[in-house]
């Protein structure tokens, strides 16, 4: 006697959602432990977001997938709320 198990593949249809870059100001980004937190908090959002936090100029530049809401609810949450 033998057993025969057939294992099928699914297809998994995932929407694609389109990345945009936003450009938003920070104000009470003050050092580099700030632009640190900034990026741990916004990647947590969205994992694969690249974030560019320049304390100097007080901008985040993030590429993600995220809602522009999300995003800011990120940043508030953490205490660097955008102007």
């Amino acid at each position: 006697m033998s057993l025969v198990i057939h294992f099928g593949l699914a297809s998994f249809s995932t929407l694609s959602r389109k990345s945009m870059t936003l450009q938003l100001t920070v104000p009470n980004m003050a050092c580099s432990v700030c632009a640190n937190t900034i990026t741990k908090a916004l990647q947590a959002v969205d994992a694969n977001a690249s974030v560019q936090a320049d304390p100097t100029t007080k901008l985040v530049s993030v590429e993600t997938q995220a809602s522009e809401t999300a995003i800011k609810e990120a940043l508030a949450a953490a205490g660097y709320p955008v102007a």
